[in-house]
């Protein structure tokens, strides 16, 4: 068994994982799994995928079946959960609910009422209320979060250092507005805020203006920055990254990203800092 990380909770019994879709959820099972913790993962259908939690404990769940869920976690005596992995925000008529779930209904329907913050702490004080304690991944997985510094060879320039700085100001400016958590930046000015699209979505976006012609800036002269809202629950709405983050920027002519340090996901730091270097970006954590 590994040695338990600094930060990390010691290990209390059965924990619950409530897994969306991504490389997140089993990857934090197989974590709390190695360091002895007894794993019941809820895959929320059509999200996650049962079959890529191996040899662990998994049941599947639609939204409608939370009295269903909870029933379970009853039996199982879990007192622990964790939410983790994307999922679509569904809307409140598609929820198609079981009656064990009904007396549940008008706590919903107000989280419902307003954006994906005030959604996602709903959900939060929902399971609270039942009696459990929610952690998030990093509370879990410290090591699934960026560390400070960077992550490949690349760093970031000081020119792109002094970009990267205005970036995570305009994040922070844009957090009462519950938008994205990402923002490309370049030649001294903002080129494209996340939306609705996701951050993939806007890189995605910005590569074809730049493609097309619509956007000139010098190849490797853009950047991306993420970080999560003043005031976010990272227990459940952490910001992330992937390969297929870092496989987007590459394709965008882009030259790398910052992440808030211990408060992004990036899985396997390692693993991506060889992806970074590969495709000669840099990824670097900053405090």
């Amino acid at each position: 068994m590994s040695a338990e990380p600094a930060g990390a909770p010691p290990a209390r019994g059965p924990l619950a994982i409530i897994a969306g879709a991504g490389e997140f959820p089993p990857r934090l099972a197989a974590v709390a799994a190695r360091r002895g913790r007894s794993v019941f993962v809820a895959a929320l259908e059509g999200a996650a995928d049962p079959a890529a939690f191996g040899p662990a404990d998994v049941q599947s769940y639609r939204l409608g079946q939370l009295g269903r869920l909870l029933a379970e976690f009853r039996r199982r005596e879990v007192t622990e959960l964790v939410l983790i992995g994307s999922l679509p925000r569904p809307s409140f008529s598609a929820l198609r609910p079981e009656a064990s779930t009904l007396k549940y209904l008008p706590h919903f329907a107000r989280a419902f009422r307003g954006g994906d913050d005030h959604l996602l702490r709903g959900v939060v004080s929902f399971f609270e209320g039942q009696g459990f304690t929610v952690h998030g991944p990093a509370e879990i997985a410290p090591e699934m979060t960026a560390p400070i510094g960077p992550l490949g060879r690349k760093t970031a320039s000081p020119d792109q250092q002094a970009l990267i700085a205005r970036g995570f100001e305009l994040l922070a400016a844009l957090s009462p507005f519950d938008v994205g958590q990402a923002a490309i930046l370049a030649d001294h000015r903002i080129i494209a805020i996340e939306a609705a699209e996701g951050t993939d979505g806007m890189i995605r976006r910005v590569g074809e203006m730049i493609a097309s012609g619509r956007l000139r800036i010098a190849k490797g002269d853009g950047l991306l920055v993420k970080a999560p809202k003043d005031g976010q629950d990272l227990r459940v709405d952490m910001p992330a990254i992937g390969p297929e983050t870092l496989r987007n920027l590459a394709a965008a002519g882009l030259s790398g990203i910052a992440l808030r340090a211990g408060r992004v996901l990036v899985g396997d730091a390692a693993a991506l800092g060889q992806l970074a270097d590969q495709a000669g970006l840099f990824v670097e954590g900053v405090a």
